[in-house]
Formats: structure tokens, C-alpha cells, sequence
């Protein structure tokens, strides 16, 4: 392939990609926060940290934040219930965020479990919403 029809077609390409990696860049769809010493929510969709979506409306990604990241860290993220398998996430590990990836490919009442540890003391508190695919 010559380098004159080469160029047009990477441009090409290029140009398809652009929705797809703004897509990825943009952000939570949900921003959910957490005290860690009361397990107390707020944010998601219902300012309690639920959140509930249309079913089969594609990915959404919940993020999920320590109020007080200095003594908690979040030690684990749990998934239980119908559509369970469409849940993922990213983060943890001691870290105060946690990025929650729903897939949304279909109807789901998942309750998710944010595992929270004290740092000094090593005390675990388990902090559980929902996630709604309707």
C-alpha cells in the first residue's frame, strides 16, 4: 500500500476512535460518598448512594469516596444478588476510591458492599447500597 492511500485511512480511523476514547474519559455517571464511621451514603441517583439505571442502557460507572480518607481505607468491594455478574470494579485496596463498573446489559438488583478498615486499629465495617437495572 502506498503511503498516499495510507495516510487517508489512518486518518480515518482515527477520527472513528474519537467517541470511544471521549466515551472512557468522561467520568463517573454516579458519584457516591462515604462516612466511614457511620456508613452513612449520599449521592448515586436517590442521594442515599443507590443508584438505579435503565436496564440495558450500557455501562455506567459508579465511583464510590471515603469522607475521611486518613483513618479509612476501603479494603474490599462485594456484589450479591440477580445481575450480580454484570458488576466489576477497580480500586480499593486500602485506596478511598473505588470505581464500581456496571455493565447494564440487562436487569439487575445487585446490593453492593463497600468493605471499609481502619487504618490504626484495623476495624472492618461492611457499608451496603443498591445498584438497579429496571
Amino acid at each position: 500500500m502506498r503511503r498516499s492511500e495510507l495516510i487517508p485511512r489512518l486518518l480515518f480511523a482515527g477520527l472513528l476512535s474519537l467517541p470511544v476514547l471521549a466515551a472512557a474519559q468522561r467520568g463517573p455517571d454516579f458519584k457516591v460518598d462515604l462516612d466511614p464511621e457511620t456508613c452513612v451514603f449520599s449521592g448515586g441517583s436517590d442521594g442515599a448512594g443507590n443508584v438505579e439505571t435503565a436496564a440495558g442502557s450500557g455501562n455506567r460507572m459508579i465511583q464510590v469516596r471515603l469522607g475521611n480518607p486518613r483513618e479509612w481505607g476501603i479494603a474490599d468491594v462485594r456484589f450479591d444478588g440477580e445481575g450480580q455478574e454484570q458488576m466489576v470494579h477497580a480500586g480499593g485496596g486500602a485506596a478511598h476510591v473505588v470505581n464500581i463498573f456496571n455493565r447494564n446489559d440487562g436487569p439487575a438488583d445487585v446490593k453492593y458492599s463497600v468493605v471499609v478498615q481502619n487504618r490504626a486499629t484495623g476495624e472492618t465495617r461492611d457499608c451496603d447500597p443498591r445498584i438497579i437495572n429496571r
